[in-house]
C-alpha cells in the first residue's frame, strides 16, 4: 500500500472518530417518542385543574393583564399556560407522545454520520492529489 492510501485511510478513520462528537449526535438524548394513554386518575386531575383554571383562561388572563400593563411577563405563568393547554390536548386524544432514548436509533445516527464522514473525508483525500497532478501537468 503507497504512503498516499494510507493517509487517506488515517483521515477517513479519524473523521469517522470525530464526527459524532462534532455534530453533536454523540450525547445520549431522548431521539424517539411513542403513545402514552392517560389513566382514568390522569383524566380526574386534568379535569380538576382545567376547572380551576376556566379551561387555561385564568393563565392566558394573568399574562395579557402584565402584557397590557407594561409588566414583564412572568415566565412561570407562560409555562402554566402552556402545561394547560398540553393538558387539554392529552384530554382531548386520550394521551400523549412522550420522548424517550432509544437505543438503536442511537447508534444508527452515530454510525450513519461516522460512515458519511468518512467515505467524505476519504473522497477528499483521494481527490486532492488527483487534482494536483491534474493541475501540474496543465
Amino acid at each position: 500500500m503507497n504512503i498516499g492510501r494510507t493517509i487517506a485511510i488515517c483521515l477517513a478513520v479519524a473523521a469517522a472518530i470525530t464526527a459524532p462528537f462534532a455534530f453533536g449526535t454523540s450525547r445520549p438524548q431522548a431521539n424517539a417518542r411513542s403513545w402514552i394513554p392517560l389513566t382514568p386518575e390522569q383524566r380526574m386531575e386534568i379535569v380538576a385543574k382545567l376547572e380551576n383554571s376556566k379551561n387555561c383562561r385564568y393563565f392566558e388572563t394573568q399574562i395579557e393583564a402584565r402584557d397590557v400593563l407594561g409588566l414583564t411577563v412572568d415566565p412561570k405563568d407562560i409555562d402554566d399556560a402552556l402545561r394547560c393547554h398540553r393538558d387539554q390536548d392529552a384530554l382531548r386524544d386520550g394521551g400523549e407522545m412522550r420522548p424517550y432514548f432509544s437505543l438503536p436509533r442511537y447508534l444508527a445516527v452515530n454510525a450513519g454520520t461516522a460512515l458519511a464522514s468518512a467515505l467524505a473525508v476519504l473522497g477528499l483525500a483521494m481527490i486532492f492529489p488527483a487534482l494536483r497532478r491534474r493541475t501540474a501537468r496543465g
